[in-house]
Order: structure tokens, then C-alpha cells, then sequence
């Protein structure tokens, strides 16, 4: 079956609920919604594949600017649907992904999480290497 990779509309909303969840986030369509809203007002773009009408996977691509390290693309909350996994819309989803964020940056990152070693091994397949590790603390004001 044919693939389709395109950018994200409302009707796909209640899909990338359930895939978020498989990456545990649980999200509502309103939380969902906000935050592709969200992505989009800062630049970013959300993308879908679909195959026969159903949303098999999605990811994110933002432009990160920071002051040491200056601006580079981001490909964030890459996921593709459990049953569908192995099939190559992961990587269709991180090409679409470069394509969008190539007339905008000059480096292009990803962060998988640590316990994520699969994940690891995908980005490194298409060409990604491993930079630093990093830990992520949060406060909540």
C-alpha cells in the first residue's frame, strides 16, 4: 500500500493521541491540539504518514535556537504505530522531516531517550551520530 507523508490537519488530531501514548504521553484532543498549535506558531511543523486513509506515524520538526549552540533543526516525537513498525514510514517520516528543515538550518539533531536503544541504532542507520549524553532535570514553578 501506498504511503502518504504530509503535514498534520485537525482530523488527525484523535490518531496522534493514540500514538502518543505509545511513547507515554497522555494526551487529550485538546491537549494535542494546543500543542501542535503550539509547534506551528513557533516555526515548527507536525507531520503524519497514512496509509489507506489510517495515521500510522508522526513526528515533529522544530528550529532550535540557543545561545552557545546557535540555530539547528530539531526532529522531535518521532512515532510510528506499534503494528506498523519495521515497514520504513519511520524513516519516510524523518526524510520529510529533513526536507522541511533543509532550507532552514545547517544541522539538523535528534534526542532519543537513553533507555531507548533501538531508537539509537534507527537514527545512527540513517546517518545520525551520538554527540553527547545529557540529563534532563525539570522544575515545576
Amino acid at each position: 500500500m501506498k504511503t502518504i507523508y504530509r503535514k498534520y490537519t485537525h482530523q488527525d488530531t484523535q490518531a496522534l493521541v493514540l500514538l502518543m501514548a505509545q511513547l507515554g504521553y497522555d494526551h487529550s484532543e485538546t491537549t494535542l491540539s494546543s500543542n501542535v498549535s503550539a509547534v506551528r506558531k513557533q516555526g515548527g511543523e507536525v507531520f503524519v504518514a497514512e496509509v489507506a486513509g489510517n495515521i500510522l506515524g508522526c513526528v515533529s520538526a522544530i528550529v532550535d535556537v540557543r545561545l552557545a549552540e546557535g540555530i539547528k533543526g530539531e526532529i522531535v516525537s518521532l512515532v510510528v504505530s506499534e503494528e506498523a513498525r519495521g515497514q520504513g514510514l519511520g524513516k519516510g517520516l524523518i526524510l520529510e522531516a529533513e526536507k522541511w528543515l533543509s532550507g532552514k538550518v545547517s544541522v539538523i539533531r535528534v534526542r532519543a531517550n537513553a533507555l531507548r536503544e533501538q531508537s539509537h541504532r534507527f537514527y545512527e542507520s540513517l546517518g545520525y551520530r551520538k554527540e553527547k549524553a545529557q540529563a534532563v532535570l525539570i522544575k515545576k514553578p
